[in-house]
């Protein structure tokens, strides 16, 4: 990256304003001199980064403190005359009030410099650089924060990855975060120094900062002008020349937005590819990738970075509260009011071939031009509007009488369900409270009363505070999701009690308050939601872990099995009458949204399958010249080792359902595209290879119109979350998942998982895994038990190393990650219809298999057996039973995996709201 120098810049004095220092008592003066010069050195080393939970440190003296006060006195008389109420905070230009006096600063989420500490529990809000004061906070993929003394603190990316297939290549430094260095938190100075700064903001890859004296400063990229300035790398990430656009525009060092001569801003805010600013009067200005301050019209590129007035009906609106979304904005008046408009993004500058279709998620809340301003009406009739926050395509506001409003985006982020088209209320925990700050991030939503913090949306990268195991909500249909549905009550210290709240914000994948400790805990001292045992990612196989864990284990409180219709009575609630056949299912079913994005990993799959399926049969099959075709009409996507072959066999004994060439190809996990050979489908490996494994069964489908086929590839369901698709996907740059591109091909598939006790499932696959080391002696239970301490020692270190997700997508260590089915079911339930899910636990079907198996044929719609074909069914000599020829496991080996999947059994168990998944099933008596 290019080396700037920049001339160090002094704050002047305002004409005509005698300085604070001037008006002080000469002794005074000298006195505070003094204390500057002795306090310096040790100011310097206390902000240096110290993020571990020692002892509360009282903040820190500065050498700026005389330049602090001034500042504050400066920024109090000039952002009071836009103030909306008397609340404290600022928050990435969600409100524009006064300057907070000062603050702790709390993080939760994804587990990276971005939160500013490495400790602690990422998925609670805990406190980070606990030795420093702060008044202004912002995140997107990285993060600014503004110290008591005013100066901007970033941490986390600095390049401009991870931004996906479209838009700007990504450059390794963007210089988002201002100065060289790590991710690491660290001071930005250059053309800062000797500045105030009140607020800063960030948007997707660039970072903004307002000043005490109203400028407004800019660095990161600038490939749409965002910066609002000149930069460089007009051809190159390494080319000095000047640029205001393009893709490898940027500027790594603070400098001036070009605004007009004598506007001096009080807040500001920044979008993907969009920046905006308010002056004192309450004007609101643009830049960037947006039309909305022309006329609806888009600037040529080159000329995007110019600052413009927004025109229209808002241009006479003294604007007090405004934020930038990706695609859209928002804006707050004095008077209550909110206008919205699309910037004419979609996230990637406007350049998915799918191109988002202006308020296609409801983002502006109204109807009208989305290119040009308009007001929201609607539930805001009438209602003061003074908190805004925007999100990637959906918005959260607050009302003067503390009442969140929410519209667009997916009914996950609204917090509600309802048209996502005009604002309605959410609800949830907040119903009650008084809400003073919301925030929106990408996939995630906030808001915070002065005492208490709230969050909902996806819980994937823990963004919503309510812990690791949150208690799942439920929809109102009685499905249950992994995600937090409503709003409901963050967990750890700032919500215990003692804290008072000032500022909220919602990053990318991360989420940042502040908050004035009131006589407040400053460490997590209440339970974690289900579960009060060990986190999974820091179990334990020291010796006194497991002589903890074995005396838990002792101590637990075992299920109920005796009820005659335990181990059967959670099937009937999964099963759902089939009102379509695959051929109607197909024709009225409508592509995903990303569908753009899915196409790609597997394009050979759509140059197969027929624009329409034959409606004589049941299975979803089509004449391909003279010959019929067809694929699979259910699909036994696993979990290897808990019963899938047994359960496949017994089901082919049914004369209506005919087997494939190969019982479980693995094709979707193990073939990949573009295809390298014949795989497990010859000739190519390809698609078509896949479906000729189903001739022999096409052939009897046509005879028999209601016969159906399937397969049993047992690691499909655990090649979600990332870990395979079409070959390994872990080090792959796609967000596409294996359950969201066998949805898009096959929708009407019916889909059967096993879940079985995952300690039994480990060491049965400790033995069959082996089977190919026939001159190794049989390993015994004292070796499996080694086994089992070296995998969570190597979870252990891989997770410290680089966090959970990443571990379960590199399948480190595999047998032991494969257990954890918590980790790769809301893949699938966040892509299929629950009643195409059916979800069975081996040992109920071990106990009691004839009332499974007819469960299993009413989930695919086939008819019941009769006498004799049942005769045949059960009849079957139990496949793949080896269980019984294994020594027993050691007492401590069981005791010590127990304890370690406890945490990943009660996530499971919540998600499906059956504590059978806790597997506290009584010990099987000895004879």
């Amino acid at each position: 990256m290019r080396n700037y120098q920049h001339n160090r810049r002094h704050q002047q004095q305002p004409q005509g304003r005698p300085s604070l220092l001037a008006q002080l008592p000469q002794a005074l003066v000298i006195t505070a001199i003094v204390s500057i010069v002795i306090y310096a050195g040790w100011a310097y080393q206390t902000l240096s980064i110290r993020s571990g939970h020692g002892p509360v440190q009282p903040a820190a003296p500065s050498v700026r403190l005389l330049k602090s006060e001034q500042a504050n006195i400066a920024a109090n008389t000039a952002v009071l005359g836009s103030t909306v109420s008397g609340r404290m905070g600022r928050s990435s230009g969600a409100q524009l009030t006064r300057p907070s006096p000062g603050g702790t600063l709390f993080s939760w989420g994804l587990k990276e410099w971005r939160l500013g500490r490495l400790q602690g529990d990422e998925s609670l809000p805990e406190p980070a650089l606990r030795h420093l004061n702060f008044i202004s906070a912002a995140g997107s993929r990285h993060s600014a924060v503004v110290t008591a003394d005013g100066v901007v603190w970033t941490m986390g990316h600095n390049d401009s990855r991870g931004g996906g297939g479209h838009g700007s290549p990504p450059l390794d430094a963007s210089g988002q975060l201002g100065r060289g260095g790590s991710q690491e938190p660290g001071p930005v100075e250059g053309p800062l120094r000797g500045k105030f700064v009140v607020q800063a903001v960030t948007g997707r890859y660039h970072t903004m900062a307002v000043t005490a004296d109203g400028e407004l400063y800019s660095w990161g990229l600038n490939d749409w002008g965002q910066l609002g300035r000149r930069a460089a790398g007009a051809t190159s990430a390494s080319d000095p020349s000047p640029c205001t656009a393009g893709a490898s525009c940027h500027s790594g060092t603070p400098g001036l937005v070009s605004l007009p001569g004598g506007v001096r801003v009080v807040g500001a805010a920044a979008g993907r590819y969009v920046s905006m600013a308010v002056d004192e009067s309450g004007r609101l200005y643009t830049w960037g990738h947006d039309g909305c301050s022309n006329g609806g019209k888009m600037p040529e590129r080159n000329e995007a970075y110019k600052p413009r007035l927004v025109s229209g009906e808002l241009a006479s609106k003294r604007v007090v509260a405004f934020d930038a979304g990706y695609v859209f904005w928002l804006a707050a008046t004095a008077e209550g009011e909110v206008y919205t408009c699309n910037s004419q993004d979609d996230g990637y500058a406007g350049t998915l071939p799918d191109k988002h279709a202006p308020n296609l998620a409801g983002e502006l809340g109204r109807d009208g031009d989305p290119l040009v301003p308009g007001r929201v009406a609607g539930a805001l009739s009438g209602l003061k509007v003074e908190v805004v926050a925007a999100g990637r395509e959906h918005a959260v506001v607050s009302t003067a009488d503390g009442k969140v409003f929410t519209w667009g985006g997916r009914s996950l982020l609204r917090g509600r369900e309802g048209s996502p088209k005009e604002p309605a209320q959410t609800l949830g925990e907040l119903a009650k409270d008084n809400i003073r700050f919301v925030s929106a991030g990408e996939y995630h939503s906030g808001a915070a009363s002065e005492t208490t913090v709230y969050g909902w949306g996806s819980n994937d990268y823990l963004c919503t505070g309510v812990g690791k195991h949150n208690k799942v909500q439920k929809l109102e249909d009685g499905h249950d999701r992994g995600d937090v549905i409503l709003p409901a009550k963050a967990l750890g210290p700032i919500s215990e009690g003692g804290w008072q709240v000032q500022a909220l914000v919602a990053g990318y994948q991360h989420a940042l308050a502040i908050a004035v400790n009131k006589g407040g805990s400053w460490e997590t001292t209440k339970p974690r939601a289900l579960n009060e045992g060990q986190d999974a990612a820091t179990s334990t196989s020291t010796a006194s872990t497991q002589t903890a864990a074995a005396t838990g284990a002792a101590e637990q409180q075992y299920t109920d099995t005796s009820a005659p219709d335990y181990h059967t009575r959670y099937l009937a609630p999964q099963l759902q009458p089939i009102e379509l056949n695959a051929s109607e299912y197909a024709k009225r079913y409508r592509r995903s949204d990303r569908f753009n994005l899915i196409e790609p990993e597997s394009p050979d799959i759509w140059k197969v399958l027929p624009p329409a399926y034959d409606p004589r049969f049941k299975n979803p099959c089509w004449m391909a010249g003279q010959r019929l075709r067809c694929i699979p009409y259910f699909h036994i996507l696993g979990v290897s080792k808990c019963g899938t072959t047994d359960l496949y066999h017994r089901l082919s004994k049914h004369p209506e359902l005919f087997e494939s060439r190969n019982k479980g190809p693995h094709w979707w996990d193990e073939c990949p595209y573009p295809p390298k050979g014949a795989c497990t489908a010859p000739p190519n490996g390809d698609f078509d290879g896949y479906v000729d494994l189903f001739t022999d069964a096409a052939e009897k489908i046509l005879k028999l119109p209601t016969g159906v086929t399937g397969e049993a590839s047992s690691n499909t369901f655990t090649s979600a979350a990332g870990v395979y698709l079409r070959g390994p996907s872990m080090d792959r740059n796609t967000t596409v998942t294996m359950p969201e591109l066998m949805r898009e091909a096959s929708p009407f598939l019916r889909n059967i998982i096993i879940f079985r006790n995952p300690v039994d499932r480990y060491y049965s696959a400790f033995y069959y895994y082996r089977w190919w080391l026939k001159d190794q002696p049989t390993p015994t239970p004292e070796d499996f038990h080694k086994t089992a301490v070296r995998d969570i020692a190597d979870w252990q270190s891989c997770v410290g190393q680089n966090g959970l997700k990443w571990c379960v997508r590199h399948y480190n260590p595999q047998q032991l990650i494969k257990g954890m089915y918590s980790e790769f079911i809301m893949d699938w339930l966040a892509n299929w219809p629950r009643d195409q899910l059916l979800f069975l636990r081996n040992e109920d079907y071990s106990k009691t298999p004839r009332e499974h198996m007819e469960a299993v044929l009413k989930f695919l719609g086939m008819r019941q057996p009769n006498d004799a074909e049942w005769q045949t069914i059960m009849g079957m000599e139990t496949r793949n039973k080896n269980s019984d020829k294994y020594k027993k496991m050691l007492p401590e080996t069981r005791a010590l995996l127990e304890d370690f999947y406890q945490p990943f059994n009660e996530r499971l168990a919540e998600i499906l709201s059956d504590d059978r998944y806790l597997w506290r099933d009584p010990p099987k008596t000895s004879t």
